[in-house]
């Protein structure tokens, strides 16, 4: 008796262990194509940039976000531009946005309204 107990306790164990081990690998297989596709569009729109991948996206989608320089910028103090790539987890395209500036971007979320509301989407109304 004790050792059947024993070993559904060792089963079960295990079986945990291998659930969290294949849900790690589906999350790293996730990050790995979202970054293989918008690579290759922002590969075409940039001369060099830092990418970001939400490691979780949306229901239907994942999310990319660079930050770098343009290759249509000119000149050394060209502001860095930023692109959001939005991959589609069912067709597994990949779509990015138009460029923005970075630093204006930064400038006017900060200058216009409190975090809380950027950050959840919200107008916060007294």
């Amino acid at each position: 008796m004790k050792l059947g107990l024993t070993i559904s306790v060792l089963i079960t164990v295990l079986s945990g262990s291998v659930a969290s081990a294949s849900a790690a690998e589906e999350s790293q297989a996730f990050e790995d194509a979202i970054k293989q596709e918008c690579s290759i569009l922002f590969d075409r729109e940039f001369s060099r940039y830092r990418l970001h991948i939400d490691p979780y996206g949306a229901k239907s989608y994942g999310i990319a976000f660079a930050k770098g320089k343009l290759r249509s910028s000119s000149g050394l103090r060209a502001p860095d531009s930023s692109m959001i790539c939005i991959y589609d987890k069912r067709s597994g395209r990949a779509e990015i946005s138009q460029s923005f500036n970075s630093e204006r971007l930064n400038y006017s979320l900060t200058a216009t309204r409190p975090v809380s509301e950027v950050s959840l989407g919200l107008r916060v109304t007294k």
